[in-house]
Protein backbone atom coordinates (compact mmCIF):
# COMPACT_ATOMS: atom_id res chain seq x y z
CA UNK A 1 0.00 0.00 0.00
CA UNK A 2 1.44 3.38 -0.98
CA UNK A 3 1.85 5.59 1.77
CA UNK A 4 1.51 9.53 1.24
CA UNK A 5 4.45 10.09 4.29
CA UNK A 6 7.09 7.68 6.14
CA UNK A 7 4.67 6.33 8.80
CA UNK A 8 8.00 6.76 11.20
CA UNK A 9 8.71 10.47 10.24
CA UNK A 10 4.97 11.50 10.58
CA UNK A 11 4.59 9.53 13.71
CA UNK A 12 7.64 11.62 15.32
CA UNK A 13 6.27 14.72 14.13
CA UNK A 14 3.34 13.98 15.63
CA UNK A 15 4.53 13.04 19.11
CA UNK A 16 6.53 16.59 18.59
CA UNK A 17 3.16 18.23 18.01
CA UNK A 18 1.63 16.73 21.40
CA UNK A 19 4.85 17.29 23.45
CA UNK A 20 3.61 20.90 23.55
CA UNK A 21 0.18 20.07 25.22
CA UNK A 22 1.51 20.60 28.42
CA UNK A 23 2.64 23.73 28.09
CA UNK A 24 -0.34 25.23 26.48
CA UNK A 25 -2.46 23.11 29.19
CA UNK A 26 -0.60 24.70 32.01
CA UNK A 27 -0.26 28.27 30.37
CA UNK A 28 -3.89 28.44 29.96
CA UNK A 29 -4.99 28.19 33.53
CA UNK A 30 -8.01 26.19 32.60
CA UNK A 31 -9.51 23.50 34.92
CA UNK A 32 -9.45 20.35 33.59
CA UNK A 33 -12.80 19.73 32.21
CA UNK A 34 -12.66 23.01 30.43
CA UNK A 35 -9.38 22.15 28.99
CA UNK A 36 -10.15 18.48 27.79
CA UNK A 37 -13.70 19.70 26.61
CA UNK A 38 -12.34 22.47 24.68
CA UNK A 39 -9.04 20.81 23.38
CA UNK A 40 -11.76 18.34 21.32
CA UNK A 41 -14.17 21.27 20.16
CA UNK A 42 -11.36 23.20 18.86
CA UNK A 43 -9.98 20.13 16.69
CA UNK A 44 -13.12 19.48 15.80
CA UNK A 45 -13.49 23.03 14.44
CA UNK A 46 -10.37 23.25 12.45
CA UNK A 47 -10.97 19.52 10.95
CA UNK A 48 -14.34 20.82 9.53
CA UNK A 49 -13.19 23.17 6.81
CA UNK A 50 -10.85 20.26 5.63
CA UNK A 51 -13.64 18.16 5.57
CA UNK A 52 -15.48 20.68 3.42
CA UNK A 53 -13.23 21.42 0.78
CA UNK A 54 -12.56 17.43 0.38
CA UNK A 55 -16.66 17.27 -0.32
CA UNK A 56 -18.82 15.84 2.51
CA UNK A 57 -19.84 12.74 0.66
CA UNK A 58 -16.81 11.02 2.96
CA UNK A 59 -18.88 11.99 5.86
CA UNK A 60 -22.10 11.05 4.69
CA UNK A 61 -21.17 7.63 3.15
CA UNK A 62 -19.96 6.80 6.64
CA UNK A 63 -22.29 2.74 7.06
CA UNK A 64 -24.13 2.44 10.24
CA UNK A 65 -21.48 0.01 11.49
CA UNK A 66 -18.30 2.18 10.85
CA UNK A 67 -20.05 5.19 12.07
CA UNK A 68 -21.33 3.38 15.55
CA UNK A 69 -17.32 2.30 15.64
CA UNK A 70 -15.92 5.89 15.30
CA UNK A 71 -18.55 6.99 18.21
CA UNK A 72 -17.70 4.27 20.61
CA UNK A 73 -13.31 4.66 19.50
CA UNK A 74 -14.59 8.80 20.64
CA UNK A 75 -16.13 7.14 23.78
CA UNK A 76 -13.02 5.31 24.44
CA UNK A 77 -10.82 8.82 24.03
CA UNK A 78 -13.54 11.02 25.98
CA UNK A 79 -13.19 8.67 28.96
CA UNK A 80 -9.61 8.65 28.93
CA UNK A 81 -9.08 11.99 29.39
CA UNK A 82 -11.80 12.43 32.09
CA UNK A 83 -10.46 9.13 33.88
CA UNK A 84 -7.11 10.83 33.62
CA UNK A 85 -8.05 13.94 34.73
CA UNK A 86 -9.97 12.20 37.86
CA UNK A 87 -6.42 10.74 38.88
CA UNK A 88 -4.89 13.99 39.45
CA UNK A 89 -7.09 14.68 42.25
CA UNK A 90 -6.11 11.53 43.92
CA UNK A 91 -2.47 10.82 43.03
CA UNK A 92 0.35 12.57 41.63
CA UNK A 93 1.38 13.80 37.81
CA UNK A 94 4.09 11.32 38.13
CA UNK A 95 2.07 8.31 39.71
CA UNK A 96 -0.56 8.55 36.79
CA UNK A 97 2.52 9.09 34.36
CA UNK A 98 3.94 5.54 35.43
CA UNK A 99 0.33 4.16 35.14
CA UNK A 100 -0.46 5.21 31.88
CA UNK A 101 2.64 4.04 30.45
CA UNK A 102 1.47 0.55 30.97
CA UNK A 103 -0.84 1.01 27.66
CA UNK A 104 1.09 -0.50 24.95
CA UNK A 105 1.27 -3.67 26.81
CA UNK A 106 -2.60 -3.42 26.84
CA UNK A 107 -2.46 -2.40 22.85
CA UNK A 108 -0.05 -5.51 22.43
CA UNK A 109 -2.82 -7.64 24.19
CA UNK A 110 -5.21 -6.45 22.18
CA UNK A 111 -4.17 -6.42 19.12
CA UNK A 112 -3.09 -9.94 19.38
CA UNK A 113 -5.85 -10.84 20.00
CA UNK A 114 -8.15 -8.95 18.26
CA UNK A 115 -6.39 -8.27 15.27
CA UNK A 116 -3.94 -11.21 14.52
CA UNK A 117 -0.80 -8.79 15.08
CA UNK A 118 2.27 -10.42 15.16
CA UNK A 119 4.06 -8.22 17.44
CA UNK A 120 8.43 -8.00 16.58
CA UNK A 121 10.97 -8.48 18.70
CA UNK A 122 12.51 -5.00 18.57
CA UNK A 123 8.69 -3.84 19.50
CA UNK A 124 8.26 -6.06 22.30
CA UNK A 125 12.11 -4.77 23.74
CA UNK A 126 10.45 -1.54 23.19
CA UNK A 127 7.76 -2.05 25.07
CA UNK A 128 9.33 -3.51 27.91
CA UNK A 129 11.80 -0.31 27.81
CA UNK A 130 8.90 2.11 27.79
CA UNK A 131 7.59 0.54 31.12
CA UNK A 132 10.29 0.40 33.02
CA UNK A 133 10.65 3.86 31.62
CA UNK A 134 7.33 5.16 32.76
CA UNK A 135 7.82 3.13 36.46
CA UNK A 136 11.12 4.55 37.04
CA UNK A 137 9.27 8.37 36.41
CA UNK A 138 6.83 7.93 39.12
CA UNK A 139 8.68 5.19 41.47
CA UNK A 140 8.77 7.79 44.30
CA UNK A 141 5.22 8.31 44.07
CA UNK A 142 4.28 4.84 43.52
CA UNK A 143 6.46 3.57 47.09
CA UNK A 144 3.70 6.02 48.66
CA UNK A 145 -0.12 4.18 49.26
CA UNK A 146 -2.79 5.62 50.49
CA UNK A 147 -6.04 5.25 50.19
CA UNK A 148 -7.03 8.62 48.43
CA UNK A 149 -3.86 7.54 46.25
CA UNK A 150 -5.52 3.61 44.89
CA UNK A 151 -8.15 5.54 44.03
CA UNK A 152 -6.09 7.85 41.80
CA UNK A 153 -4.06 4.87 40.88
CA UNK A 154 -7.36 3.02 39.74
CA UNK A 155 -8.49 5.64 37.52
CA UNK A 156 -4.90 6.08 36.22
CA UNK A 157 -4.74 2.46 35.20
CA UNK A 158 -8.65 2.94 34.02
CA UNK A 159 -7.19 5.66 31.18
CA UNK A 160 -4.83 3.39 30.22
CA UNK A 161 -7.13 0.96 29.61
CA UNK A 162 -9.31 3.50 27.98
CA UNK A 163 -6.75 4.69 25.26
CA UNK A 164 -5.32 1.27 24.66
CA UNK A 165 -8.86 0.36 23.23
CA UNK A 166 -8.46 3.90 21.27
CA UNK A 167 -5.93 2.23 19.41
CA UNK A 168 -6.62 -1.12 19.11
CA UNK A 169 -10.34 0.36 17.62
CA UNK A 170 -8.78 2.88 15.50
CA UNK A 171 -6.53 0.47 14.25
CA UNK A 172 -8.79 -1.66 12.78
CA UNK A 173 -11.46 1.42 11.63
CA UNK A 174 -8.56 3.11 9.58
CA UNK A 175 -8.24 -0.11 7.42
CA UNK A 176 -11.88 1.39 6.06
CA UNK A 177 -12.16 4.70 6.39
CA UNK A 178 -10.27 8.34 5.61
CA UNK A 179 -8.90 9.91 8.22
CA UNK A 180 -10.52 13.52 8.28
CA UNK A 181 -14.41 12.06 8.06
CA UNK A 182 -13.08 9.39 11.01
CA UNK A 183 -11.50 12.44 12.85
CA UNK A 184 -14.42 14.84 12.94
CA UNK A 185 -16.68 11.48 14.28
CA UNK A 186 -14.31 10.17 17.00
CA UNK A 187 -13.38 13.49 18.62
CA UNK A 188 -16.82 14.94 18.21
CA UNK A 189 -17.98 12.17 20.38
CA UNK A 190 -15.05 12.92 23.04
CA UNK A 191 -16.19 16.41 23.35
CA UNK A 192 -19.68 15.07 23.76
CA UNK A 193 -18.78 12.46 26.33
CA UNK A 194 -16.74 15.10 28.31
CA UNK A 195 -19.65 17.80 28.39
CA UNK A 196 -22.25 14.87 29.51
CA UNK A 197 -19.62 14.30 32.67
CA UNK A 198 -19.14 18.07 33.28
CA UNK A 199 -22.75 18.88 32.77
CA UNK A 200 -23.51 15.67 35.82
CA UNK A 201 -20.79 17.20 37.93
CA UNK A 202 -22.15 20.67 37.25
CA UNK A 203 -18.80 21.62 36.10
CA UNK A 204 -18.93 25.12 34.33
CA UNK A 205 -17.16 25.33 30.97
CA UNK A 206 -16.37 28.22 30.43
CA UNK A 207 -13.50 30.00 29.01
CA UNK A 208 -11.94 32.50 32.16
CA UNK A 209 -9.85 35.13 29.17
CA UNK A 210 -9.28 35.96 25.93
CA UNK A 211 -6.03 34.23 27.27
CA UNK A 212 -6.98 31.11 27.96
CA UNK A 213 -8.43 31.15 24.94
CA UNK A 214 -5.24 31.08 22.77
CA UNK A 215 -3.80 28.52 24.18
CA UNK A 216 -7.19 26.31 24.16
CA UNK A 217 -6.75 27.06 20.29
CA UNK A 218 -2.93 26.10 19.96
CA UNK A 219 -3.45 22.65 22.32
CA UNK A 220 -6.59 22.49 19.60
CA UNK A 221 -4.98 22.73 16.85
CA UNK A 222 -0.96 22.00 17.36
CA UNK A 223 -1.61 18.75 19.81
CA UNK A 224 -5.09 17.51 18.98
CA UNK A 225 -5.94 18.19 15.20
CA UNK A 226 -2.45 17.72 14.33
CA UNK A 227 -0.36 15.51 16.92
CA UNK A 228 -3.49 12.75 17.83
CA UNK A 229 -4.51 13.13 14.33
CA UNK A 230 -1.50 11.84 13.10
CA UNK A 231 -0.73 9.20 15.24
CA UNK A 232 -4.71 8.23 13.95
CA UNK A 233 -3.25 8.21 10.72
CA UNK A 234 -0.42 6.26 11.01
CA UNK A 235 -2.70 3.36 12.60
CA UNK A 236 -3.72 2.80 8.94
CA UNK A 237 -0.41 1.32 8.08
CA UNK A 238 1.71 0.60 11.39
CA UNK A 239 0.73 -1.56 14.34
CA UNK A 240 -1.48 0.10 16.76
CA UNK A 241 0.99 -1.32 19.80
CA UNK A 242 3.78 0.90 18.06
CA UNK A 243 1.77 3.56 17.51
CA UNK A 244 0.71 3.62 20.87
CA UNK A 245 4.69 3.43 22.05
CA UNK A 246 5.84 6.51 20.22
CA UNK A 247 2.68 8.70 21.92
CA UNK A 248 5.00 7.89 25.32
CA UNK A 249 7.63 9.88 23.76
CA UNK A 250 5.62 13.49 24.06
CA UNK A 251 5.56 13.44 28.32
CA UNK A 252 9.29 13.19 27.94
CA UNK A 253 9.73 16.04 25.28
CA UNK A 254 7.03 18.06 27.66
CA UNK A 255 9.31 18.32 30.58
CA UNK A 256 11.97 19.66 28.25
CA UNK A 257 9.14 22.78 27.02
CA UNK A 258 7.91 22.91 30.48
CA UNK A 259 11.34 23.91 31.97
CA UNK A 260 12.12 25.78 28.85
CA UNK A 261 8.56 27.72 28.56
CA UNK A 262 7.51 27.66 32.26
CA UNK A 263 10.82 27.23 34.09
CA UNK A 264 9.86 23.61 36.33
CA UNK A 265 13.06 21.72 36.73
CA UNK A 266 12.32 17.87 36.06
CA UNK A 267 13.08 15.36 38.46
CA UNK A 268 16.20 13.38 38.06
CA UNK A 269 13.80 10.19 37.53
CA UNK A 270 11.93 11.89 35.24
CA UNK A 271 14.99 12.49 33.16
CA UNK A 272 16.37 9.29 33.98
CA UNK A 273 12.84 6.96 33.00
CA UNK A 274 12.85 9.83 29.67
CA UNK A 275 15.57 8.39 28.15
CA UNK A 276 14.67 4.78 28.87
CA UNK A 277 11.31 5.62 27.38
CA UNK A 278 12.89 7.19 24.03
CA UNK A 279 15.22 4.36 23.78
CA UNK A 280 12.78 1.67 23.70
CA UNK A 281 10.54 3.87 21.46
CA UNK A 282 13.94 4.16 18.64
CA UNK A 283 13.95 0.46 19.09
CA UNK A 284 10.33 -0.32 18.33
CA UNK A 285 10.26 2.05 15.46
CA UNK A 286 13.29 0.58 14.16
CA UNK A 287 11.73 -2.86 13.84
CA UNK A 288 8.90 -1.40 12.41
CA UNK A 289 10.84 0.05 9.54
CA UNK A 290 12.36 -3.22 8.72
CA UNK A 291 9.08 -5.11 8.54
CA UNK A 292 7.44 -2.56 6.73
CA UNK A 293 10.75 -3.18 4.11
CA UNK A 294 10.13 -6.58 3.90
CA UNK A 295 6.65 -6.01 3.07
CA UNK A 296 7.63 -3.44 0.48
CA UNK A 297 9.77 -5.88 -0.90
CA UNK A 298 7.33 -9.09 -1.35
CA UNK A 299 4.59 -6.37 -2.58
CA UNK A 300 7.05 -5.60 -5.48
CA UNK A 301 8.49 -9.41 -5.77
Amino acid sequence: MRKPFNPATALWFGAFCTSFAATFIIASQEPPFVVAFYRLLFAVAFLLPVAAIQGWDQLRSLDRGHLVGCLLVGVFFGLHLVAYIASLEYTSVASAGALLALQPVFVAIGASIFLREHIELRVKIGIVCAVIGGLIVGSGDLLTVTKTALMGDFLALASALMISLYFVAGRALRQHLDIIPYLVVVYGSSAMVVAIISFLFRTSLAISSSKSLVHLLALGLVSTAIGHGIFNWALKYVNASTVSLVMLASPVAETVWVYFFLGQVPALTSIIGGIIVIIGTVLAMNGEKEKTHEAEIAADA
